[in-house]
């Protein structure tokens, strides 16, 4: 149960006052929880492998992959605890991603017959369905489909060499067996995935991610806050993962593999990975036919949004050819991408529009090259973009490790307003990869073996039009972070201050928002117990305006035997406005995630039960009351509940073979 709750905790803590949209964090929820239901093994991953996983940097995860060579294979998770980089609140939450089993002598080819493979291979079928106990309003008129949202699962691996995945899956008010979902559920998702075989390294078919380099012309994996992100940022080599997620945006369909290419005895390291997708997506369309928007929410509930399921198409494709030898690494990266309608997001041509530089037409390439050096006290790390757009884009970070217990990092970029990439996403503060210079000084010091601090500062400028600025823009963010540790106690403070520019209400110049949120917590663990306390703090001012909230959560975990256990979740909210919103963390039935956030006055309480009916049968109850004070509708539009409160009922049952 400890590691279970390290596992929730610590992936919100990534997220803590960060300025992320729900979409990429619940996909890096999604990732999450599909590499748990199937986790790696440390004594044969690649080092490759590990980048899967956030909160892991280059030189820890240089120190595992040595510590096995020097040491041999792991007999136990728990020896990651001698590999002094890696902190207990981090080992805790590797446990639920890597397992530490023997290695199988037989030949992966072996033909092996199918009693074999029941026992030897593993995974688990999961669903969930969410029941709300109330209509609206677009469930009476409105929506498709019924109130209900659902998903099926299914994730496992036959070996350490072959995994695969499967995900049905229905969002609340879409039709089942109807309209264009003539084949059941709204959206499915598979691949296999063939790893670690002699010369191949990776092999995926069916609907996948992939990242090049730092991200500059390829990336859709991961969007981790600023500090995750820049954990992953000297992680140079492609990292391809399936993806069987009930997200519906951003995702390849087709082949992707990473082979080695250079020779077995020789210290210089060779590899060349290659990718192909064709998929239908949705999108927004202009008058002429062409698109204005590419739409990735996945959301089929109404007519509208129906007619534009699969309304066009896409194909990718790129390669990376990566080199690396004592410590130095380099690598090319390319991409091309062909819609099957022109892009055209500014129909009107208008001048001074944000999206003036966006890309436009139906093909596009990007080339890239990346660069580096990693030693034991330093590591750098680049790459330099250009493509059709006839512009450029460049990132270059280094991470100083003056001790053992302070380390320093520093990251410079340049984002030309006219640099664009289909599906580029590296570092930034304004969400795009696109009209951004920035510089980003951090440092963590690990004051003793009980605390640590992190801060940063990161400063960005925006020469173009931006949403909701009309003219160059800047914003500036800081951050520090405390951690005490003492037994079975942990104390975190968090701060963020940020100034970010916005045009005033009559668009005539620019103003600055001064945002301050603070978190704190209090967390007591035990064999059977855990409670967590956290006070929230939120002021956004501006001109003559000041919006203020706050709020007091609790959270509490028994084990009642080794078979039950019990969640509870309780916490009052109150602010001025929705500029002060309040962002509530707690914990949701496995595969099923919630990005909550609240303004107002009110209460929100769940509770869940987990129980073992069998050694393989696990099931989840979840109740959740959300109660306002001040108000006698909640949301609006097709979404708008008439009542003052809302409950939900959550069911998840996993069957383990």
């Amino acid at each position: 149960m400890a590691q279970e709750k390290a596992w929730e905790d610590y992936f919100h803590d990534i997220y803590a006052l960060e300025e992320i949209d729900d979409e990429s964090i619940e996909n890096d929820y999604e990732h999450l929880c599909e590499l748990e239901s199937t986790p790696l093994n440390i004594n044969t991953l690649n080092p490759e492998d590990l980048y899967l996983i956030p909160g892991l940097n280059r030189n820890q995860i240089d120190e595992i992959i040595k510590y096995r060579d020097r040491h041999g294979e792991f007999r136990t998770i728990e020896e990651l605890a001698l590999i002094e980089s890696i902190d207990r609140p981090l080992r805790l939450f590797l446990c639920n991603f890597i397992i530490a089993a023997p290695i199988t002598k037989n030949a992966w080819y072996s033909r092996p017959t199918l009693d074999s493979i029941m026992r030897k291979g593993h995974g688990e079928i999961q669903t969930s369905t969410n029941i709300p106990l109330y209509n609206r309003q677009g469930d009476k008129n409105g929506y498709l489909g019924y109130k209900y949202k659902y998903n099926l699962k299914i994730s496992g691996k036959f070996s350490d060499n072959i995994k695969y995945g499967f995900c049905g899956s229905q969002d609340a008010g879409e039709p089942l067996f109807a309209n264009k979902n003539k084949l059941g559920m709204d959206y499915y998702s598979f691949y296999i995935k063939i790893g670690n075989i002699k010369r191949l390294k990776t092999l995926v078919i069916g609907q996948y991610n992939i990242k090049l380099g730092m991200g500059l012309i390829q990336n859709n994996s991961f969007g981790y806050g600023k500090q995750m992100m820049l954990s992953s940022m000297n992680n140079y080599d492609a990292t391809i993962t399936g993806h069987a997620t009930r997200s519906d945006g951003g995702y390849f369909q087709g082949i992707a593999n990473t082979i080695d290419i250079g020779k077995s005895d020789s210290q210089s390291k060779w590899t060349l990975t290659t990718f192909w997708s064709y998929r239908n997506i949705d999108a927004t369309l202009n008058k002429d036919g062409s698109i204005s928007t590419i739409i990735t929410s996945g959301y089929h509930r109404t007519p509208t949004e129906m007619e534009k399921k699969n309304n066009s198409s896409t194909t990718s494709l790129g390669a990376h050819i990566n080199y690396k030898r004592n410590g130095i690494h380099m690598g090319i990266s390319t991409a091309y991408n062909w819609f099957n309608r022109d892009l055209t997001p500014n129909p009107s041509n208008n001048p001074k529009s944000y999206r003036t530089y966006y890309a436009q037409g139906n093909n596009f390439w990007n080339i890239s090259i990346n660069y580096g050096y990693i030693s034991r006290k330093f590591v750098l790390s680049g790459e330099t973009a250009t493509g059709s757009c006839n512009s450029i884009a460049t990132i270059n970070a280094a991470e100083v490790n003056l001790n053992k217990r302070i380390s320093l990092y520093a990251v410079q970029r340049f984002y030309s307003y006219k640099y664009y990439a289909i599906n580029a996403k590296s570092f930034n503060d304004g969400g795009y990869t696109q009209n951004e210079s920035g510089i980003y000084g951090g440092a963590k010091w690990t004051i003793s073996p009980r605390i640590t601090l992190d801060a940063y500062s990161d400063l960005a400028y925006y020469p173009w039009i931006k949403y909701y600025c009309s003219t160059s823009s800047y914003s500036f963010d800081n951050n520090i972070s405390l951690k005490y540790e003492k037994n079975d106690w942990i104390l975190k403070a968090k701060y963020k201050f940020k100034i970010k520019q916005r045009n005033n209400s009559e668009k005539t110049f620019l103003q600055n928002r001064y945002s301050n949120k603070l978190r704190m917590s209090i967390q007591k663990n035990s064999e059977k117990t855990s409670f967590t306390t956290n006070i929230d703090f939120t002021e956004l001012s501006f001109t003559d305006n000041k919006s203020i909230g706050y709020s007091f959560s609790q959270n509490a975990s028994i084990e009642l035997h080794k078979k039950t256990s019990i969640y509870i979740f309780a916490s009052y909210f109150h602010t001025d406005d929705s500029n002060s919103s309040i962002y509530v963390t707690e914990r949701n039935n496995p595969g099923v995630f919630n990005s909550s956030s609240y303004y107002g006055e009110g209460v929100r309480f769940s509770s869940s039960l987990k129980a073992m009916l069998t050694s393989k049968v696990i099931v989840n109850f979840k109740f959740a009351l959300t109660s306002y004070f001040n108000r006698n509708v909640i949301s609006s539009g097709l979404r708008m509940i008439n009542s003052s409160y809302q409950t939900d009922i959550d069911l998840n049952v996993k069957y383990k073979f």
